[in-house]
């Protein structure tokens, strides 16, 4: 309170200084043990040194309580209470949820750093505030400030980022998973069986110990690379296609062109390694052999298997694989014209052909190796922000929980996400990928922290099971009425949607027995970059 009456028989007794952050930094002994339970089963040394996230602030006026003279008391804060934890920052636009993050993932890096484990980070950098440097932080960012240790991805080229997408030539299986969930999301004029084939099949690698099935995986893979190029799909250079020159495949075609009249022409590659153009001509010759030896069966009453398998009696084009081919040709199996690979060709941009690994193990390499990463989502194809996001979300909880299932210990990573309510609405599935990630993460040692101007618009669920809170100014009564459930941030109804003080925020955490009104300090790279040094040197934070 800044004004209070009092009368003749009521004292008021105001806390300052030592007394007041004894109440405020207060953890209550059983909760400390357990923290330091959690601290050590997450790899620390012992319970990691609390970290000022600010200052007690009140009210939005500071004539007294923070005047000249006062002494400003600070707020201090576990980074222990972040690993394995759902944590919201809620606030409504330029009232410093980003600055908070920033602080966070500051304060998780130099407890880890200072401990010696490892904590991945991932920020989902929607506006692309975080990866990149604005005036709001001294004209520096998070990269600047912890340099190797934080790693940029975009989906454009850009310098002094990584590339977000995939070489779908290289990693043909999440190219093809990619370009069918395009298809799905976005209208097309294209249609046909042999389309439809293509979008529902897989590309995923069976076990080598299954060699024709294997064998054939190698054969739809190749088409699949040579479907690229046909849409216009830059390759990597030199890029060399894998292609069948079986003596099983290769006798049929040869005795098939010889016994014509006039003999056809044909010509077999003389490796099985070749150009993009030479392999598209051999799997044309392919589709095209196939064709005419099915109506020489058809013709003569016998089965229309086309080439034979080494296995008698079976197709050497299986139904899968004659898809493949008629979308790379334009034409299905009746000699009729249809779109093909015209469908695909409004993709290209989400393919890079400079990316020579799967992008999304090496984002969890990152993470395991205790590094910030960073998905400018800012730019590049819109897209990107839901289907690349969600493959690596998804790819992060289920490697955690493999991890975990398999009797081991899961590494400490924390992911944060911007406008949650897109992600985890009161709507969602919870079995989806992100609503199972913040509800279930926590189980294999993952952290999140969600961002959102609109609490009641988070899932009720997730909402219930969070345990660290930053609120700042939010103007509306519905936001306001679904932040009043919970600890007694009820009581803090009236000053939430009056005081619009950027950084002004009321704060719970899991140590801390009370919601402390705080106001958050800026991030400040030039100081975090001096206790880093300090850290980094032995002497300490």
């Amino acid at each position: 309170m800044e004004n209070y009456v009092s009368s003749t028989r009521l004292r008021v007794f105001k806390p300052r200084g030592d007394a007041l952050s004894a109440i405020v930094n207060h953890i209550n002994p059983e909760v400390r043990n357990k923290a330091l339970e959690e601290a050590l089963k997450s790899g620390f040394s012992g319970l990691p040194t609390a970290i000022e996230i600010g200052t007690v602030r009140y009210t939005s006026t500071a004539r007294l309580h923070r005047g000249t003279g006062e002494q400003l008391v600070p707020v201090m804060i576990q980074p222990s209470d972040f690993l394995s934890r759902r944590t919201a920052v809620l606030g409504m636009t330029r009232t410093g949820k980003s600055n908070t993050v920033k602080t966070t993932v500051a304060a998780v890096t130099m407890a880890a750093t200072n401990d010696g484990i490892k904590v991945g980070q991932i920020i989902f950098d929607i506006n692309g505030e975080y990866a990149n440097a604005n005036h709001q932080d001294d004209g520096s960012s998070i990269a600047d400030v912890f340099g190797a240790d934080c790693v940029r991805y975009r989906a454009i080229d850009t310098a002094g980022f990584e590339d977000l997408r995939t070489n779908f030539y290289i990693e043909t299986n999440h190219g093809l998973n990619l370009i069918q969930e395009l298809f799905r999301k976005e209208p097309s004029s294209y249609s046909g069986q042999d389309l439809d084939n293509v979008m529902s099949s897989s590309l995923e690698e069976p076990d080598t110990s299954d060699r024709g099935e294997h064998n054939r995986w190698q054969v739809r893979k190749a088409v699949f690379q040579c479907i690229l190029h046909k849409a216009g799909y830059a390759a990597p250079a030199g890029f060399q296609v894998t292609v069948p020159v079986s003596k099983t495949l290769t006798e049929q075609i040869v005795r098939y062109a010889a016994a014509q009249a006039p003999p056809l022409v044909v010509s077999i590659p003389s490796s099985s390694n070749v150009s993009l153009s030479d392999a598209c001509a051999w799997f044309e010759t392919i589709r095209s052999f196939n064709l005419k030896i099915k109506i020489d069966q058809k013709s003569n009453g016998r089965p229309t298997i086309g080439i034979e398998s080494s296995t008698k009696g079976n197709p050497w084009v299986d139904p899968t694989l004659e898809s493949y081919l008629n979308f790379m040709v334009r034409e299905n199996s009746r000699e009729q014209p249809f779109g093909g690979y015209r469908a695909i060709v409004n993709y290209r941009p989400y393919h890079s052909p400079r990316r020579m690994g799967d992008v999304i193990d090496e984002i969890i390499a990152h993470l395991m190796n205790g590094k910030i990463v960073i998905l400018d989502l800012s730019a590049g194809p819109v897209t990107v922000r839901t289907v690349l996001s969600k493959r690596i979300a998804e790819q992060i909880f289920v490697r955690s929980f493999n991890i975990m299932n398999a009797g081991e210990v899961p590494p400490n990573m924390v992911i944060y996400v911007e406008e949650a309510h897109n992600l985890i609405g009161k709507k969602d599935d919870l079995s989806d990928t992100w609503p199972r990630l913040a509800k279930e993460g926590a189980k294999a040692k993952i952290a999140f922290v969600y961002a959102t101007q609109e609490p009641s618009s988070i899932h009720p669920n997730i909402l219930a099971n969070t345990e660290n809170w930053f609120v700042s100014h939010l103007n509306n009564e519905d936001e306001l009425r679904a932040l009043g459930k919970f600890y007694d941030f009820a009581d803090f109804h009236d000053s939430l949607k009056s005081a619009q003080d950027v950084g002004f925020a009321r704060i719970k955490t899991l140590s801390s027995p009370f919601v402390i009104p705080t106001q958050i300090h800026r991030f400040t790279p030039s100081e975090l970059k001096q206790k880093l040094a300090k850290i980094t040197s032995g002497v300490g934070a």
